[in-house]
């Protein structure tokens, strides 16, 4: 039984817009699917490979705040984060 928070995202690829950067990140570009069987998962990669980019659009995804805090406290200096968020679809434990 997977009792994860996060058991799976999928991305609604065809959503995204064509002039973002996100097109151009390797990590979402080739991501359909993303299971999380384990209670830890480890993203690894080069610079620019989009491991920030991707953990940042499953908090996004998930109600956290992009820059930090928690799913209450919510507070904004710039809207900086991509739309990676609005377009995953979370499968929640």
């Amino acid at each position: 039984m997977n009792t994860n928070y996060i058991r799976s995202a999928e991305l609604a690829a065809e959503k995204i817009s064509k002039d973002s950067y996100l097109q151009n990140i390797p990590a979402i570009k080739t991501l359909k699917r993303l299971d999380f069987e384990r209670p830890l998962t480890f993203l690894t990669g080069d610079n620019g490979s989009g491991k920030s980019t991707l953990l940042e659009g499953l908090a996004v995804a998930y109600g956290f705040n992009p820059e930090g805090g928690t799913r209450n406290f919510n507070f904004a200096t710039k809207d900086t984060h991509s739309e990676l968020g609005e377009i995953l679809r979370l499968d929640k434990g």
